[in-house]
């Protein structure tokens, strides 16, 4: 029992090192508690769209418990090296290794306890709230209860009982491998003045220079989708390469500058920051990723979610609308009664026959040709279907004409071909560039370049197939002429709305089959339901990543702050004794803070707008094409983050002059 006493005596007497170490653990004991009773809860396999809603939060949950690790071996470092003097101490006076390990378990398990007590009904207080959350950010009207398995309480517990035990063996090791002196020694040992690494300083260079050069040249969303993470491993590389070789160079040149290095408060903060630059470089590095972590974060799932109405207009402009491979009369018809039944009221009912939507490779604004193979890339690819006037005046309501060789281009999206354009060799002059087909929509939309071009008649549509079908080879001849395309809108309360809308695709599914047959129908009602449910969840993980982020960072500063303070005291004692004002020191010390804390973020700022890009990209796999949007909300989430940086840094600042000034 003289170890559990001891070790009791040790937390209670060494709070100001203990306490920002077991805050941390027990705020990442509720953060995994949070995220595991929400993954467990049997609401969430009962919800609609439950295999992607599952799939995202468990992918949540790993990062979580990856970044847990990290920052637990980060934390547990600084505390390690605050108490290296006390252990020396300890050794000195009799205790050795083992007796000093003995101590050390005691410790550990003492904080293990109260760490896993509170952080587990921490937990389960955000648990309730994050189901709140979740209730209003997904728009679960029933099925999702607040529920606690007694199981998932025992994950937790083995989790960090493992997390616990390897810090405590990484400490011992530590210990181990130092004799009296060096412990006695502990967080005063200096660093020496580091040498400009120039080889790492290029490779950062060349590795920060490929990941904003992916980002800012890539247009096909599918390939944002598969080189986002080589963007970002290259982003995070490049990031910590130059922090820690750029860092030194430029401290190195504002030396060399007398008229800049010898003042008061510079002198003092180039001088020091310059032999720990080690030490400060990684953790500057690892501030400006986390910073940049929460804004992406935050930034992309904000935009989605309250991107919702964009995304609803872009790819549903009708409230049903139905592909089919044969006449839609007997459809139709079934489908007014059904509605009769219900008590839905039809409006604006439309139709169109166009041709399956044929795969070109774009040479131009004005040149396609079609593609005889399978593409590598669609960022040059172009999907036309074509339709007669007839169909174009019955949808629209227009009534142009069309000579021989004449035809109307509407743009869905890419850009506008002028005067003429050249399909497969055969040249057609554009009498009209279409600017809007009320109706009209397109799957592909967002993903490729997407045409809808009017021709005068059928026949010319056919013989025009007929030519390419004899060159392009059998799998081009899988395209057929027919594809019907019905669409209409219905009036009626949003919940019988809803249920129409869904037992009709259940029934039309059934009696004309599927996707392979031809068929498929989509309903805007239904769309925006399950829309509700994916782009909340996102936001919520995005809250919680942010939250999570943030908390870190300030965390990091925090621990780095005061392991300098402590480091510094020393020295701005002796500063202060030869002269050197208390307002001076609290200069020096608010413009050191506030180097540490500006340069990371005007760094994480600068890694968002490369990013901008290839999010935008990203964005469009999901239906949300407005960019303004995704713009403005980009703005906000700055602000937002740098008002509470700025309050961190207040804090910061203040804690570490309370350290250093007498």
């Amino acid at each position: 029992m003289f170890y559990g006493k001891l070790a009791l005596s040790n937390l209670k007497k060494n709070k100001r090192a203990y306490l920002p170490f077991l805050l941390s653990m027990l705020f990442l004991v509720a953060i995994n508690t949070m995220v595991q009773l929400v993954v467990t809860n049997q609401g969430m396999k009962e919800l609609p769209g439950a295999g992607e809603a599952l799939q995202m939060f468990s992918l949540g949950q790993w990062v979580i418990l990856f970044f847990s690790l990290l920052f637990a071996l980060y934390t547990n470092s600084f505390l390690l090296k605050q108490r290296k003097k006390e252990f020396g101490l300890y050794n000195i006076l009799g205790l050795g290794k083992r007796e000093l390990f003995h101590l050390l378990f005691w410790e550990s398990c003492a904080s293990f306890a109260l760490v896993i007590l509170l952080g587990i009904l921490l937990g389960l207080v955000l648990t309730r709230l994050s189901f709140l959350l979740l209730i209003r950010f997904m728009a679960l009207q029933s099925g999702f209860a607040f529920q606690v398995n007694p199981s998932d309480f025992g994950w937790i517990i083995l989790l960090f009982a493992v997390l616990f035990l390897l810090l405590f063996a990484l400490n011992c090791l530590q210990m181990w491998r130092m004799n009296p002196i060096e412990l006695l020694q502990g967080s005063k040992t200096g660093e020496k003045m580091p040498k400009a690494n120039w080889f790492m300083a290029v490779l950062g260079l060349v590795t920060l220079g490929a990941g904003y050069y992916i980002s800012v040249t890539i247009q096909d969303p599918i390939d944002a989708l598969l080189l986002f993470f080589v963007a970002v491993i290259l982003v995070i590389i490049g990031t910590y390469c130059l922090f820690m070789a750029g860092s030194i160079a430029l401290l190195q040149m504002l030396k060399k500058r007398k008229g800049y290095y010898y003042q008061t408060k510079h002198f003092i903060n180039v001088s020091s920051m310059i032999y720990r630059m080690k030490q400060n470089a990684a953790g500057l590095a690892s501030i400006c990723i986390l910073s940049t972590m929460v804004l992406v974060t935050v930034a992309t799932t904000a935009s989605l979610y309250f991107g919702q109405r964009d995304i609803l207009d872009y790819r549903y402009p009708t409230d049903i609308a139905i592909e089919m491979k044969e006449e839609p009369t007997e459809l139709l018809a079934n489908i007014r009664q059904k509605s009769e039944a219900a008590g839905v009221t039809l409006r604006n009912e439309k139709q169109l026959i166009t041709s399956d939507p044929i795969l070109f490779l774009q040479k131009s604004n004005r040149s396609f040709r079609v593609a005889k193979q399978e593409m590598g890339s669609m960022k040059d690819a172009a999907m036309v279907t074509f339709t007669d006037l007839d169909n174009y005046q019955t949808l629209s309501g227009e009534k142009p004409t069309l000579d021989k060789g004449e035809v109307l281009v509407f743009t869905v999206s890419g850009p506008t071909p002028q005067k003429t354009i050249d399909l497969s060799g055969q040249e057609f002059t554009i009498k009209e560039n279409l600017t809007e087909l009320p109706g009209y929509e397109d799957e592909w939309e967002g993903m490729v370049n997407v045409y809808l071009v009017v021709m005068p008649d059928w026949a010319t549509i056919q013989n025009m197939l007929d030519d390419w079908f004899a060159t392009a080879g059998p799998d081009f001849a899988k395209n057929r002429l027919s594809n019907y395309r019905v669409s209409f809108n219905f009036t009626a309360p949003k919940d019988q709305r809803l249920t129409f809308a869904n037992g009709l695709e259940t029934e039309l599914t059934n009696t004309y089959g599927g996707f392979e047959e031809g068929f498929s129908v989509n309903s805007r009602d239904a769309f925006e339901e399950n829309s509700k449910q994916i782009t909340g969840g996102f936001f919520f993980l995005g809250i919680l990543f942010g939250v999570t982020f943030t908390i870190a960072t300030g965390m990091i500063i925090y621990y780095k702050q005061i392991s300098e303070g402590l480091d510094d005291q020393d020295r701005f004692a002796i500063l202060q004794k030869v002269g050197m004002s208390h307002q001076e020191v609290k200069s020096v010390i608010h413009t050191q803070v506030l180097m540490v804390f500006a340069f990371p973020l005007l760094v994480a700022i600068v890694h968002l707008a490369f990013a901008f890009p290839i999010i935008r990209n990203l964005l469009i796999l999901f239906g949300l094409v407005n960019w303004q949007l995704f713009l403005l909300t980009t703005v906000v989430v700055v602000v937002l983050f740098g008002l509470l940086y700025f309050f961190i840094y207040r804090i910061t600042a203040k804690s570490y002059y309370q350290i250093v000034e007498r």
